[in-house]
């Protein structure tokens, strides 16, 4: 075992093909998937690539690094292709060669050139067309098995635009992610290693999303980690935390989180009401019920008015009901206040009229005169909210990709995995 260890980062030492004596031993077996043998040249092949497309300084010491979790990432590959066989699931040459075209765009690269640009770099082709094949059917695999197992209900799809709009006014976060699963209490240890080195070749200046598209077991990956503009609630609550305390152009990680380890790249930050953005001037249509105090107002009678405005705030339904509980109530006022500004409210309404999710009721709201029950209408700028059908595709997809990281860890339990180096 000790001579195979000692080979192997010999061998790891390799940044071109060999011949001769050599290449027998190139072509020694690094794991078997079932039935299939990766041989440690394709290690060194994409170990290659990985080293040549991400900034960093070739060394027999960062391919030992990196190693094991490009082992890990070939087996993943391997699973997949097969899951795509036995299912008859085949990657068409015009599959193929779109997302071929699709690379080249992405990187400039002259159409029709991609074979030369990667032999101009040392990379031997077939480990990148492996990679490229692996994620069309794997992506085939997901649309045929799990999409139709995948439905968004109406109150899901409404919760969720509560929740966005209620958080209008909390900071919002551009994030990468580096996702790597812990499937088994075995694989801990590992898999924290694993991201320690990724976090490390980062820091050293590898390209965060170069090292995503390798290594992350998200489907980001295939966007080099990118998740879009994030709200503060929307992950899970280890990630939250983290975000909060970083800066754009800061790393985090690596992050423990009930599926595996995240490492985290803030790129931006919008923080609502910082410079170049001003609440007051946003516009609202407003219904309100206001309980007024009698003139020097006993404590009980203050009371009795509070009591009332929380069963108004818990039982209204819409703007409607609004008006129609506070001609029942006997409140001193109310009914609809049509595009006002903000800023021209009285300053305790304001917060709940920014941040308040549409058709809710809020809170009974402290005056000096009495109390208010408040409900937003309507609110210039949800235009700009994303559509429920947006909103229920993107539910869809955060779906899909948990119960396809489901299915792949599956795939690793079932198979027959035997790693020799």
């Amino acid at each position: 075992m000790k001579k195979a260890a000692v080979l192997f980062l010999f061998l790891l030492t390799c940044v071109a093909p060999v011949s001769g004596g050599r290449a027998e031993d190139i072509m020694r077996i690094a794991a078997v998937v079932n039935t299939e043998v990766i041989s440690v040249y394709d290690l060194i092949a994409r170990l290659h690539l990985i080293v040549a497309s991400s900034n960093l300084p070739d060394s027999p010491e960062l391919r030992q690094r990196l190693a094991p979790q490009v082992l890990r990432g070939l087996i993943d590959e391997r699973l997949k292709l097969q899951e795509a066989k036995r299912l008859n699931i085949k990657v068409n040459d015009d599959e193929f060669n779109n997302a071929i075209a699709d690379i080249e765009r992405r990187n400039n690269i002259p159409v029709g050139s991609f074979k030369e640009f990667l032999a101009a770099r040392g990379i031997d082709a077939a480990t990148v067309f492996e990679q490229v094949r692996s994620s069309i059917a794997w992506g085939k695999v997901v649309q045929q098995r799990i999409r139709p197992r995948i439905e968004i209900t109406d109150d899901e799809v409404r919760e969720t635009m509560e929740r966005i709009r209620a958080n209008a006014n909390q900071p919002r976060y551009a994030v990468s992610e580096i996702f790597l699963a812990v499937d088994t209490p075995e694989q801990e240890d590992s898999v924290r290693s694993g991201a320690e080195r990724i976090l490390e070749q980062i820091n050293k200046g590898a390209n965060f999303g170069t090292i995503a598209r390798q290594f992350s077991q998200s489907a980001t990956a295939a966007v080099g980690g990118d998740m879009g503009w994030i709200e503060e609630g929307q992950l899970d609550t280890e990630l939250d935390n983290a975000l909060r305390k970083m800066q754009p152009g800061q790393i985090a990680g690596p992050i423990r989180t009930a599926g595996g380890y995240f490492i985290l790249a803030l790129r931006d930050k919008r923080v609502p009401g910082a410079a170049g953005t001003n609440t007051n001037d946003v516009t609202v249509s407003l219904a309100q019920v206001f309980l007024g105090y009698p003139a020097k107002a006993t404590p009980a009678q203050v009371e009795s008015q509070k009591k009332l405005a929380t069963t108004i705030s818990q039982t209204a339904t819409d703007c409607n009901d609004m008006q129609k509980l506070s001609r029942e109530s006997g409140a001193t006022s109310g009914g609809m206040i049509r595009n006002v500004k903000v800023g021209s409210l009285a300053e305790p309404l304001r917060p709940a009229a920014v941040s308040l999710a549409i058709g809710k009721a809020s809170q009974p709201i402290q005056t000096k005169d009495g109390v208010v029950v408040l409900m937003v209408c309507e609110r210039a700028g949800d235009a700009t909210l994303p559509k429920d059908d947006e909103v229920r595709e993107t539910l869809g997809r955060q779906r899909m990709e948990s119960l396809a990281n489901r299915y792949l860890r599956d795939l690793r339990r079932a198979a027959f995995l035997d790693v020799r180096v």
